[in-house]
């Protein structure tokens, strides 16, 4: 079935005709009026869900679908049962139901979470690429309680740490008493000799200028964690059994909630991004989450992909940068001189114009009228769009495996050595008349060591590689659910929780948990059959979502390629809204994998595998070897025991 969108096609040429405010206000018939007010001259559209158009902050008038090409105006959803192209506009663009998880992105989009589950344990789901509705972006701003407790914070000592890690409770413990016994043999010391400060006492000995500058790192570190455990207090994360001064494993958990809900790719660790965070205005870190809130409905609107990272060249909106820097990996990958700009962020900016949209007072009284709208679809004009963003565009990807080391590591890590200069990328390009344009290039990750139940039952470490050479992109799948193969050890399907062993349902799918994420395209090797015609031969290798951040900023996994959610979504959305397709629908087959763990017994039933679409044609992808800098020049093939 083919499936060309009508309002995707009206909204590229409505970016290629765009018309001045004066003809938008002759032909809507309407005068300029505040937003939320009604104009009596105003006729009302003659169509259904016509959209609201918007300049610099006023309401232009409604708009219909058909006249939005004319207009030169995009039609963007800010309502709450918004999902991305992918998870609905797709198929009901194409008279089909939406994949089954339509519904639950909207649920959790709306934060409403089961109680005790571990969707609600993982808090805010943007960073897993489920960002909230905007009534949820209002109810932050206007929590002001919580606003003033983070103002309240005396976090000046968090100024001059390096990163700090996580300890074991009974180190940091010592810790802690260990600096009490250098106050007491400090101020003993000063006492001693008559002095009143801690600087002459430094000076009357080298041994005491080491105690003293010992006492002053101590009592540095320990005032970064009080600050840090107050501002976590303020998010409602901290753990209340905790010593302000203690760094263990829960208030690590603690602060990678905090990590998470505010769009920061760490581990729990105390880092620069961490600290700037905590010590810059709540308010701004508020309205940074509505601009990216905002970015992603405009970018998913208007089919961009386009993020400036082909050119390591980042936008902004309303002069804020919002990506840290992981979620802006360059590493020691060249400029691409092909590479697209920045689309998504003059487009935001654009819309968050339209909208009125100047700092945090302004947007916080914006999405006040609007959460009280009825319709919350808006029409704006946005920057025009490169000549390539149209239905058919030739599309391909390249995977640059980047530095690949074979050599064993010890332990359980995936990857011996260093950190590679130059991590695994996924490059798009788009043919853009007789040349190519890199549209994106991410971060993504190729195979490393794993533990693999071999078949004897035992667990040993295994090279887990990602295939190379010439593959296509055919089956797009969203809301994917992931078979665990037989080498999965069972150990890796349960954990602990609330005192007892449960089984990782979130792992199997669908949802932004599943070992494939939010959506997968996959790779397909095309084998020519004696007969001439091309077998589709699946070898399980996969480009798909992750919630596992840290595989990505290693760079490894069991031999797919993980982005971040978001951006396979946007990249999904991006091939539906420029690519021909076919729908196939949900993949009903019936899978199931027992799991035991001690005297523990777990069953895994799933009956929908996802909901499939076909790329006509399919997409070539190319995985190259990349630079191997290991001296083993190629991985070991066999099992190995002990590494773990």
């Amino acid at each position: 079935m083919r499936t060309t969108s009508p309002a995707c096609y009206l909204e590229y040429e409505a970016m290629h005709t765009p018309l001045s405010v004066r003809l938008l206000q002759v032909a809507s018939g309407v005068l300029l009026a505040s937003v939320g007010s009604t104009t009596a001259s105003a006729a009302p559209a003659k169509c259904e869900h016509a959209a609201t158009a918007y300049q610099a902050g006023r309401a232009v008038g409604p708009v219909c679908q058909d006249e939005l090409t004319r207009r030169g105006l995009t039609a963007i959803d800010l309502g709450d049962a918004w999902t991305p192209y992918a998870l609905a506009g797709a198929a009901t663009a194409a008279g089909q139901s939406p994949p089954a998880y339509h519904d639950t992105f909207i649920k959790l989009a709306a934060e409403k979470y089961e109680a005790g589950s571990i969707t609600e344990q993982d808090g805010s789901l943007e960073f897993y690429g489920i960002p909230p509705n905007f009534e949820v972006v209002l109810a932050r701003m206007d929590d002001e309680a919580r606003h003033a407790c983070h103002d309240k914070v005396a976090d000046e000592p968090m100024t001059d740490v390096g990163v700090l890690h996580w300890e074991q409770r009974s180190t940091g413990e010592k810790r802690q008493a260990a600096l009490k016994r250098l106050r007491g043999l400090t101020e003993a010391a000063m006492k001693r000799h008559g002095l009143d400060s801690r600087d002459k006492l430094a000076a009357t000995s080298k041994a005491q200028a080491k105690q003293v500058a010992e006492l002053q790192r101590a009592e540095a570190r320990s005032a970064a964690v009080a600050a840090m455990h107050a501002h976590l207090a303020c998010e409602g994360l901290s753990v209340a059994t905790q010593p302000r001064g203690l760094f263990d494993w829960h208030t690590s958990e603690a602060l990678r909630a905090y990590q998470r809900r505010h769009w920061i790719v760490a581990s729990g660790e105390l880092d620069r991004e961490t600290i700037d965070a905590m010590r810059g205005d709540p308010r701004e870190l508020e309205l940074r989450l509505a601009l990216r809130v905002l970015r992603q409905r405009v970018a998913d609107a208007a089919g961009l992909i386009e993020d400036g990272s082909a050119r390591a060249e980042w936008g902004t909106v309303l002069g804020l940068q919002l990506d840290g820097p992981e979620m802006r990996y360059q590493g020691d990958w060249p400029v691409m001189e092909n590479g697209a700009p920045d689309r998504i962020s003059p487009a935001t900016e654009a819309a968050a114009a339209a909208l009125g949209w100047k700092d945090f007072a302004s947007v916080r009284e914006s999405l006040r009228k609007l959460v009280q709208a009825e319709d919350r679809r808006i029409a704006v004009k946005l920057p025009p769009a490169p000549s390539y963003h149209h239905k058919g565009v030739e599309l391909r990807a390249v995977i640059d495996r980047g530095e690949v080391s074979y050599a064993v590591p010890k332990g359980k890590r995936s990857r011996a050595g260093q950190a590679p200069k130059q991590r695994p990328v996924l490059i798009v390009y788009a043919k853009d008349g007789d040349k190519e344009t890199a549209l994106v290039r991410w971060p993504t990750t190729i195979g490393g060591w794993q533990d693999e139940k071999l078949k004897n039952g035992a667990i040993a470490r295994k090279y887990k590689s990602s295939d190379t050479g010439p593959r296509l992109w055919r089956d797009l799948v969203v809301a994917p659910v992931w078979y665990a193969p037989k080498s999965t050890p069972d150990s890796e399907l349960i954990r602990p929780r609330n005192g007892k062993w449960e089984l990782k349902d979130d792992l199997v799918g669908p949802g932004y948990r599943s070992a494939y994420g939010l959506a997968m395209l996959i790779h397909h090797l095309p084998l020519k059959k004696s007969d001439g015609t091309i077998q589709m031969v699946d070898r399980a290798i996969r480009t798909h979502g992750s919630v596992n951040y840290q595989s990505i900023v290693r760079g490894d996994s069991h031999g797919c390629h993980r982005t971040y959610n978001h951006q396979i979504l946007r990249l999904t959305s991006f091939l539906l809204r420029h690519h021909e397709y076919t729908i196939k629908g949900p993949l009903q087959e019936t899978w199931v994998r027992k799991v035991r763990h001690g005297r523990s017994r777990f069953d895994v039933r799933r009956t929908d595998r996802g909901f499939y679409y076909e790329l006509t044609p399919p997409v070539p992808v190319d995985v190259l070897e990349g630079t191997v800098v290991s001296r083993r020049q190629a991985p070991v093939k066999r099992a190995l025991y002990g590494l773990r």
